[in-house]
């Protein structure tokens, strides 16, 4: 436009004031599209100083930051951008990454480039390294391209099933949603539009979590935006949040509400921050589109409804109400995000900071059997964090940085593997687990994704400020600048395995403020805190949270006495300071137990904030992909519930924060180290411990359970979990669409009234057995169906309720034809004369010739 413009009159100085007239209307039209902030209805009370004013030092976070900036500078920006173009009838520039970001199937297509800029951009605000937001820069402008050849503002490189096209399956029936063809999103968008809503779990009109994707486009264009002054990233995701608008602008609410079933990551947050950065009040209404009625309600009224939930579809919804209270000031959006918060971290969270098992809420305070398996997902914890920090901020509590220090030097420092920067989808917590490793190169699942990001937010929330005060909220080898104040920090620390911190302080000229020094909840006795080499005498600030109901909290349960709580604080110093004045803290750890809400015998050994793990041998090759569903061993107990954990877990000499056992182990002690430390490893989080004369007792029943795990675990070839959406996928799914997912007691499964199947693998050298895992409770509907192992009947069942409710095994042996020359077979269950499909729990593939 402007080309065309300097060509009516190309010479002359008249015509180029002319230009410049012309340029000035052009830039104030484009300010007036954009709006200008607003400015907060609640200002947070303690503000994290800005990620661009604080630099880490040393220490593990900083050793993660440096491993998340080598993996990022090693992507190449046109291979997670191919899809964008291919969808706009571009020409790819390179050829796009597999897995989950796939460019020729049904996948999550997109979100790596949305996670990509969002973590390049905050990686410049945390280093101030150039070659950061060189890519943010051009991640922009080629979104910019697509987008203008797109020409409605739209901006995504998905694909979905093309609705109304059923293919026979493999058995005579219909096929499934991975055998349709596909259809560019766009159009199955339209189709929303028109008021075509199948929606539910993760799929909506034939795409994977359609809505999730975008957001993260949709937040990388606000992260470049905000922290590296891309004014360009604000046009492209005004205009792409146009395309939005209308898109629901003539659905009902019902439609919407129907809409919402399917997960739809932060959008309620973008349209809120949008509101925030342009002051159009138009993103905040349609923020309000997002607000899922029927989870966040009951979560205005203080009901814990999470069981049985999808987590990290859930905890995006509570950041983005948090979000609209700053910017609206609704206080019912404050209340459902920290009750949520509060629920999350005191009733849902294992040891290490994380929650949820095979990625799902359980009852409140019902953990005992939910810690083995697949438990912990990182994306969740990564969220969560973001919930804390942003609550902190708004009413500065010890509470939330005991959470964040919990969740950040366990499960988050635990997720990536310190030699070689690869992250973790799952970081279990159970008895016999290890991690799931990512390929980072191939895989591109969502953990890898908000792996980008959290390892360049590390610096986040370290200090808060406000007015004349400035809290020190985490320990860590840092330097800030409080520049509001005119003051610099620097800290000093060998903290998490060791015990001090020093801060040094840096100022122009003498000046009041009030420097607020964390007492973490977890300190032994001996804390203390120095000003210039005199102890600070004064009583600790107890904060205004601790009147709120902080007895339900469960941080920092002591030993022996689960109703006894402990609470972080701050030390308030209020005075002169003076360049050169030094703050030294001793943080003292101590060795405790921390057990299981409901079952006192099942324990974490901590050590300060830090878990404990104790290792249990090498990880098997075969385990690294899907460590949490590793080989059961045999796991020791601890003949120790009468002791002292400190007469009983001695310290390595030599070894700071290693740690073993002495004595009380059967069969065999244990050598335990931090948990964010033990990679490559078998481990142990939760141990059961015991009394001698209870032990007497238990041990032979328990032997026999470990023994008929071991054998089981040793027989098996494979073992798919219905219900999960990557077990799913890892075992191809299919069915037809009246197949749902079902939970009963926290468990996932796959209920269905016609059809639905599962590739097994299977070894053509022994005989085989399909076991299925069912449940005794009552069904929805008379339940009657065949099973097939490649179109040949192996088995019927007509299912029974009965009491108490359990689950349990049935076993179908294959027939020797069907596995002959084999390496897999299709499993299908197929209902009879009309009937439904039981709900199926569990599928294992064992060798049936083994011991068990």
């Amino acid at each position: 436009m402007f080309y065309g413009i300097w060509q009516i009159n190309p010479t002359g100085t008249e015509n180029a004031h002319r230009f410049t007239a012309v340029l000035f209307i052009l830039s104030a039209v484009s300010l007036v599209a954009m709006g200008e902030p607003i400015k907060n209805a609640v200002s947070d009370a303690a503000r994290p100083l800005p990620l661009s004013a604080v630099r880490l030092t040393g220490g593990p976070l900083k050793h993660a930051q440096d491993l998340d900036a080598k993996y990022l500078l090693e992507l190449e920006p046109d291979r997670m951008l191919a899809g964008y173009r291919i969808r706009a009838g571009l020409e790819p520039k390179a050829e796009g990454y597999g897995g989950w970001d796939a460019v020729n199937s049904r996948q999550l297509t997109g979100h790596i480039a949305g996670h990509y800029l969002s973590a390049v951009s905050l990686m410049y605000a945390a280093t101030g390294d150039k070659r950061f937001k060189e890519r943010a820069d051009y991640i922009v402008k080629e979104l910019k391209e697509v987008q203008d050849k797109q020409g409605d503002g739209y901006l995504g490189a998905l694909l979905g099933n093309k609705p109304g096209s059923m293919p026979r399956g493999p058995q005579g029936g219909a096929g499934g949603r991975g055998e349709r063809p596909v259809e560019d999103g766009k159009a199955l968008f339209n189709l929303l539009a028109q008021g075509t809503i199948n929606s539910g779990g993760f799929d909506l009109n034939g795409m994977w979590s359609p809505w999730y994707v975008l957001h993260k486009t949709y937040a990388g264009l606000r992260d470049a935006y905000r922290n590296t002054g891309n004014k360009e990233a604000l046009e492209v995701e005004i205009k792409f949040a146009e395309w939005a608008e209308r898109i629901l602008s003539k659905l009902s609410d019902e439609q919407i509400q129907r809409m919402l079933n399917t997960e739809f990551g932060g959008m309620n947050e973008i349209f809120a921050d949008l509101y925030a950065d342009t002051g159009n009040k138009k993103w905040l209404d349609l923020s309000y589109k997002f607000e899922h009625k029927s989870f966040i309600e009951p979560l205005k009224r203080h009901q814990d409804n999470l069981a049985g939930k999808h987590g990290n579809t859930q905890v995006p919804k509570l950041i983005g109400s948090l979000a609209r209270y700053s910017y609206a000031g609704d206080g019912s959006d404050l209340i459902s995000a920290s009750f949520f918060t509060d629920q999350v971290i005191q009733h849902h969270s294992f040891a290490t900071g994380g929650h949820g098992k095979d990625e799902y809420f359980g009852e409140p305070d019902k953990l005992n059997d939910r810690i083995d398996g697949r438990t912990a997902e990182t994306c969740n914890v990564y969220n969560m964090i973001k919930l804390a920090r942003k609550l902190h901020a708004l009413k500065p509590d010890a509470y939330y940085p005991d959470f964040i220090e919990r969740a950040l030097f366990n499960h988050i420092l635990g997720s990536v593997d310190p030699n070689n920067g690869s992250t973790c989808y799952m970081v279990p917590v159970g008895q016999g687990v290890g991690r799931e490793y990512q390929q980072m190169f191939d895989d591109f699942t969502c953990c890898v994704g908000s792996g980008m990001e959290s390892h360049a937010l590390h610096a986040a929330g370290i200090y808060n400020e406000s007015g004349d005060k400035l809290w020190v909220n985490l320990y860590a080898p840092s330097t800030a600048d409080w520049k509001a104040a005119g003051v610099k920090i620097e800290m000093e620390t060998d903290f998490p395995e060791g015990e001090s911190a020093k801060i040094k302080l840096t100022v122009n000229s003498p000046k009041e403020f009030t420097l607020a020094i964390r007492k973490p909840y977890w300190v032994g006795e001996g804390f203390s805190v120095q000003v210039n080499g005199e102890k600070v005498t004064k009583d600790v600030n107890s904060s205004a949270a601790r009147q709120e109901g902080i007895a339900g909290r469960r941080f920092g349960r002591a030993e022996g006495r689960p109703e006894a709580m402990k609470v972080g604080s701050y030390v308030d110093i209020k005075r002169t300071w003076k360049n050169g004045d030094t703050v030294e803290v001793k943080l003292p750890k101590t060795l405790r137990l921390e057990p299981l809400p409901d079952n006192p015998r099942r324990v974490a050994l901590m050590w300060g904030p830090l878990v404990l793990a104790g290792d249990l041998g090498p990880q098997s090759a075969r385990e690294r992909g899907r460590g949490s569903r590793g080989t059961q061993i045999k796991v020791p107990v601890f003949i120790a519930q009468d002791k002292p954990v400190t007469d009983w877990l001695k310290p390595v000499s030599d070894k700071n924060g290693e740690f073993q056992t002495d004595k009380v182990g059967r069969e065999t002690d244990v050598n335990f180290m931090p948990f964010y430390k033990l990679h490559r490893r078998t481990y142990g989080v939760y141990w059961d411990i015991f009394t001698q004369s209870d032990w007497d007792k238990k041990s032979a029943e328990y032997a026999a359970e470990q023994e008929r795990l071991r054998k089981l675990t040793a027989a098996t070839v494979a073992y798919a979990q219905p219900g999960e959406m990557q077990p799913e996928r890892d075992y191809n799914f299919q069915g037809a669409d009246d197949s749902i997912v079902d939970r009963v007691m926290g468990r996932a499964g796959r209920h269905g009234r016609s059809w639905f199947s599962f590739d097994m693998p299977v070894d053509p050298n022994h005989p085989m057995v399909l076991v299925v895992t069912y449940n005794s409770g009552p069904q929805r509907r008379p339940a009657m169906f065949e099973i097939l192992a490649d179109g040949q009947k192996i088995g019927e069942r007509e299912a029974v309720s009965s009491s108490p409710v359990r689950f349990f095994d049935v076993e179908y042996p294959m027939p020797a034809n069907v596995v002959k020359g084999k390496n897999k077979v299709t499993v299908r269950f197929q209902s009879i004369k009309e009937n439904d499909i039981e709900t199926i729990f569990g599928l294992r593939m064992i060798r049936g010739d083994a011991e068990r």
